[in-house]
């Protein structure tokens, strides 16, 4: 199987719409009395803007490959490796413009914003020989049948 080097989309452009945001509401915030009834919902709002600009940030993911001998990627906190048998699912969702890739398995979660899966990986994860979804599935059958 070829290595599936999944790609990013629209990281920079999605934070630096963020970091906008949370200026601009720290600049109405300082603007605003602390009297003023929108305060403290301009408040919420900036520290929630904050907060999923830090998240994204951390769990952004410098590159992300899935291969036959597992999956790789290096982020902020150094480089992983993880054994395909360890693997249980791997999704891509995509809303609003923006895809994220969840990897779960034995006692690990993977959240990687801003990647996503080409049609052309798609139907390469589908085929039955090259496919580490479907080998995994069938390597989870086949623990249930035999009582694991």
């Amino acid at each position: 199987m070829k290595v599936l080097n999944l790609r990013k989309s629209s990281e920079k452009s999605t934070l630096a719409i963020l970091v906008t945001l949370a200026v601009l509401t720290l600049s109405i915030l300082k603007a605003t009395s602390q009297k003023h009834p929108l305060y403290e919902l301009l408040l919420l709002a900036f520290s929630v803007i904050s907060f999923l600009v830090v998240f994204l940030m951390l769990s952004s993911k410098k590159k992300l490959t899935i291969c036959r001998h597992g999956i790789f990627y290096s982020s902020a906190f150094g480089k992983v490796h993880i054994e395909p048998n360890k693997t249980k699912l791997i999704k891509q969702y995509s809303k609003y413009g923006f895809n994220c890739v969840i990897i779960i398995g034995h006692n690990y979660f993977i959240f990687a914003p801003f990647y996503y899966l080409t049609s052309k990986q798609k139907q390469r994860l589908k085929r039955y020989d090259n496919n580490v979804l479907h080998w995994l599935e069938v390597t989870r059958k086949r623990s249930k049948f035999q009582g694991f």
